[in-house]
């Protein structure tokens, strides 16, 4: 069995990693309007909500949103 010295690493590792993980899921899903986001032409029914959704895109980067239609 393990020490309490090496369980005690090994916990301390999990959580570094736990927290690590939960901030880079959270800067790159989180979806924040960070960026210059410009509405494209792209409007489709969103099959989940049912609700009108538009896509804005980012030109520098790339990325993407996806916004209701109001």
């Amino acid at each position: 069995m393990l020490g309490p010295l090496a369980q005690l690493v090994i916990l301390a590792i999990v959580i570094v990693f736990a927290v690590i993980g939960y901030f880079i899921w959270d800067r790159r899903y989180r979806g924040g309007t960070q960026g210059n986001f410009k509405p494209t032409t792209e409007v489709f029914k969103d099959p989940t909500t049912g609700k009108m959704t538009r896509v804005y895109e980012d030109p520098a980067t790339g990325k993407r949103q996806y916004r209701e239609e109001v």
